[in-house]
C-alpha cells in the first residue's frame, strides 16, 4: 500500500528523492549526502536551500522574509544551533559515540536536526566537503564537521525550535500551542501532522486568534451585589437543573 501512495505522490508531484538504503538513524548521514549532491547537480543556481524533517512546522513567509535581508553569494548557515556538545559515551544511548571513533572531547557547532536554512554558496560548499569528511553516524553533528571543513560558522537564530517551543518555569501551565507563539518563528520541531495542519489554517485565517483578542487596562474586579446576584442565579439553576433530572 505504501509504495503504491508513494509512487502516486511522485506522479502528481514529483516531489520524493529516493535512494537505494534503508532510511535507519545510522543512515541519515548518507540521506545529507546524497541530498547535498543532489541540490548542486539539479539546483545549483538557487539562491537558498531549506531542509527540514517532516514533523516540523514551517512559517514559510518567515523564511523567506529572513532570507531577504541576506545576500545569497555569501555563506549562510542557520538554524537552532548546539554549542560545546559533548560525546555521549553511554552505551544505552542511540547517540553512543565511542572513543575510538570520535577521540576529542567535543563535537564541532553544529545545527538541530529539525531544520535549517542555507545559501546556496553554502550548500555547493557542503556538497564537496562531505566527500572530504569521514563518515560519521549522527548526521546533525556531521554537518557540523563539514562546516567546520569549509570554515563557515553555524549562525543560531531563536526563530528555530529544534526542541519545540519551551514552556517558562514561571508559566508551567502555559499552552505553547497557541499562534501567538508561532507567527513570529520559523521552524518548531516535533509535531504530528494534524498539528502542523491545524497551526498553519490559524496562521493563515482571515483573523488570527492574536489578532482577536483585547489587553485588559485594569484588573476586573467584582461589585458585592452583582456578586451576590450572579451566585444567586447560578445556585438557582442548579437547583432547577437538579429537579428536573429527579423527575425524569
Amino acid at each position: 500500500m505504501w509504495e503504491s501512495l508513494m509512487l502516486q505522490e511522485s506522479h502528481y508531484y514529483k516531489d520524493i528523492l529516493l535512494w537505494d538504503f534503508l532510511d535507519t538513524f545510522f543512515n541519515l548521514t548518507l540521506k545529507e549526502i546524497h541530498f547535498l549532491n543532489w541540490a548542486e547537480q539539479f539546483c545549483s543556481n538557487v539562491k537558498f536551500v531549506f531542509k527540514g524533517d517532516t514533523d516540523v512546522f514551517v512559517n514559510v513567509e518567515n523564511l523567506i522574509s529572513y532570507s531577504q535581508t541576506r545576500d545569497p553569494s555569501t555563506d549562510l548557515f542557520v538554524g537552532d544551533i548546539i554549542n560545546h556538545a559533548k560525546p555521549i559515551r553511554s552505551k544505552k544511548s542511540k547517540y553512543f559515540i565511542p572513543e575510538t571513533m570520535y577521540g576529542l572531547g567535543m563535537y564541532p557547532a553544529y545545527a538541530g536536526g529539525g531544520g535549517f536554512l542555507m545559501s546556496g554558496v553554502t550548500m555547493k560548499k557542503l556538497s564537496k566537503s562531505c566527500k572530504e569528511v569521514e563518515l560519521f553516524p549522527i548526521d546533525d553533528v556531521f554537518l557540523g564537521m563539514c562546516l567546520q571543513r569549509v570554515n563557515i560558522t553555524p549562525v543560531l537564530h531563536e526563530g528555530f525550535k529544534t526542541f519545540g517551543i519551551t514552556k517558562p518555569s514561571a508559566a508551567p501551565h502555559l499552552q505553547t500551542f497557541d499562534p501567538c507563539f508561532y507567527r513570529d518563528l520559523m521552524v518548531v520541531h516535533s509535531l504530528k501532522a494534524a498539528e502542523i495542519w491545524l497551526m498553519w489554517n490559524l496562521l493563515h485565517s482571515q483573523q488570527p486568534p492574536c489578532s482577536q483578542r483585547q489587553r485588559i487596562k485594569k484588573l476586573f474586579h467584582w461589585k458585592k451585589n452583582k456578586a451576590k446576584q450572579a451566585i444567586k442565579a447560578v445556585t438557582n439553576q442548579r437547583m432547577s437543573t437538579a429537579v428536573s433530572d429527579t423527575g425524569s
